[in-house]
C-alpha cells in the first residue's frame, strides 16, 4: 500500500482520482449535498410514513399484530428524533405501539402535551395515557391481551424482535443522513470553536464545560465529552476530562446526539509547535485513520479494513497501539449501533455511518463518514481547520491536523 503525506491543501476539497478497480477518494463536503431538510416537518412526516410500512413488513413476516416499542433509541428512530426530555425513572419512560397502519404513542398524561406540542405534532401519532399516579405496566399488559404482539425488548408472552430492528434502523434514510450532517457540523463547530479559544494552563474541566455549553447552545446533547492534556490519552485512551491543566497541548474528543442520531469527531491542538514525539504520533493516527475511510465502501469486510490498518501501525512504528481502544463502530441511533473488531462478520453497507479512530500514543484522528456506493463522506467536515493530506494507493483524503496556536 502506498501512504504519503503532504502539507496542508489550499484548495477546497480532494481530487477524486482511482484509488484501485473499485475505490474513489473520499469526498469532504462542508455543505450537505441532501435537499432533504433536517427541520422540515413535511420531509420528518415523510421518513415515519416510510418507516409505518417497514414496520408492517415486518409485524407480517414475524407473524404479529402489533409492535410494542420500548428502548429509547427505537422511540428516537421511529418519530425521527423524539426525547424523553425531563423523565427520571426509566419505568415512566414513554413508549410506542404500532400496528400495521396505524402508531400511538404511550405515555403519562405528565408529558403527554408537551410530546405532542414539541416533538410529534403533524406526525400521525395517536396518543394513549396512564396518569401520573397510575401504572404504565397494566396500560401495557392491556393494550397487548388476547393479541400476538412484538417487542423490542425480552418481555413475557412477546416476540423480541430486538435484532431485527437494530438491523433495519443502520441503514439511515436520506432525511437520517441529513439530521447526521446536521448533527455533524454541530460536533466540528464546538470541538473547533473550543480549540481556538482556550488559554493556556485552562484545565480539562474547562474544555469540557465550553464542549457542553456549544452543543447544548445548538440542540445537541452531549453524550461523551473527552479531554486530555499534554499526553495524559496516553496512558489512558478512555479519558474522560479532569481538573490538569493545558499547558502544552490538548485532545478532544466528542460524541453527540441531536434529531436521535449520534456523530463523534475528535480535534488536537497546540500551544505553540508540538514536540517531536506528539507530531509523529498525529501523523501515524491520521494515516491510519485515512486508510480505513479509504476502505469504507458498500460489502467491505470489517476484519480486513482493520487487517489493513494494523499494517499501518507497523509501517509506521507503533504496531501494538491498535490493542490499546477500539478502532472503529457503525453509529447511528446509538452511539455504537455494531462495534467493528476482527471477529465482525456483518459487512458494511450503503447508508451506514461508521466512526474511525486512529489512535496513536497521545494522539487521535477520529471522525464520522457515511458509506455511499460513491465511497464515503465525512459527516463531521472541518469548518476553519488545518487539514493533513495524505494519498493511499492515488486517492487523496483531507484529515484535521493539528492546530498550532
Amino acid at each position: 500500500m502506498e501512504l504519503s503525506s503532504a502539507g496542508p491543501p489550499l484548495g477546497a476539497g480532494p481530487e477524486r482520482t482511482a484509488m484501485n478497480s473499485t475505490a474513489e477518494s473520499v469526498v469532504l463536503s462542508a455543505e450537505p449535498t441532501s435537499l432533504v431538510n433536517a427541520d422540515a416537518a413535511a420531509d420528518r412526516r415523510a421518513d415515519l410514513e416510510k418507516k409505518q410500512a417497514r414496520i408492517a413488513n415486518l409485524l407480517q413476516q414475524v407473524g404479529c399484530d402489533g409492535l410494542l416499542i420500548l428502548d429509547p433509541d427505537n422511540f428516537a428512530w421511529l418519530t425521527g428524533g423524539a426525547a424523553a426530555r425531563g423523565v427520571v425513572d426509566p419505568a415512566e419512560f414513554p413508549a410506542l405501539y404500532y400496528s400495521a397502519d396505524q402508531r400511538w404513542v404511550v405515555t403519562s398524561n405528565v408529558d403527554s402535551q408537551r410530546l405532542f406540542d414539541e416533538e410529534l405534532d403533524g406526525l400521525g401519532f395517536q396518543l394513549k395515557q396512564w396518569p401520573w399516579h397510575g401504572d404504565r405496566e397494566q396500560l401495557l399488559a392491556d393494550m397487548c391481551h388476547g393479541r400476538a404482539i412484538a417487542c423490542d425488548r425480552s418481555r413475557s408472552g412477546l416476540k423480541s424482535v430486538s435484532e431485527p430492528l437494530r438491523r433495519l434502523r443502520r441503514a439511515l434514510t436520506p432525511y437520517e443522513q441529513a439530521c447526521l450532517r446536521a448533527v455533524g457540523a454541530i460536533v466540528s463547530h464546538a470541538l473547533e470553536a473550543t480549540c481556538r479559544n482556550l488559554a493556556p494552563n485552562e484545565s480539562e474541566r474547562e474544555a469540557a464545560g465550553q464542549l457542553h455549553h456549544r452543543l447544548v447552545h445548538r440542540g445537541a446533547q452531549p453524550v461523551l465529552v473527552e479531554a486530555a492534556a499534554d499526553g495524559r490519552s496516553r496512558r489512558y485512551r478512555q479519558c474522560g476530562y479532569t481538573a490538569v491543566a493545558i499547558q502544552r497541548y490538548g485532545v478532544l474528543n466528542v460524541t453527540a446526539r441531536k434529531y436521535g442520531l449520534c456523530v463523534t469527531a475528535s480535534r488536537s491542538f497546540c500551544f505553540g509547535e508540538p514536540d517531536a514525539t506528539f507530531r509523529k504520533e498525529h501523523a501515524a493516527a491520521c494515516k491510519v485513520s485515512a486508510t480505513y475511510i479509504a476502505s469504507s465502501w458498500p460489502d467491505a469486510m470489517p476484519r480486513q479494513i482493520l487487517a489493513t490498518g494494523r499494517h499501518i501501525y507497523q509501517l509506521t512504528g507503533f504496531e501494538h497501539e491498535w490493542r490499546l481502544c477500539p478502532q472503529g463502530y457503525v453509529t447511528g441511533r446509538a452511539p455504537v449501533e455494531l462495534k467493528l473488531t476482527p471477529q465482525t462478520e456483518e459487512l458494511l453497507q450503503a447508508d451506514w455511518a461508521v466512526t474511525w479512530y486512529g489512535s496513536v500514543g497521545a494522539a487521535c484522528s477520529c471522525d464520522t463518514f457515511l458509506i455511499s456506493n460513491e465511497g464515503p463522506a465525512s459527516a463531521t467536515p472541518t469548518e476553519v481547520w488545518p487539514l493533513k493530506r495524505l494519498r493511499v494507493q492515488g486517492a487523496e483524503f483531507l484529515l484535521p491536523d493539528l492546530l498550532l496556536r
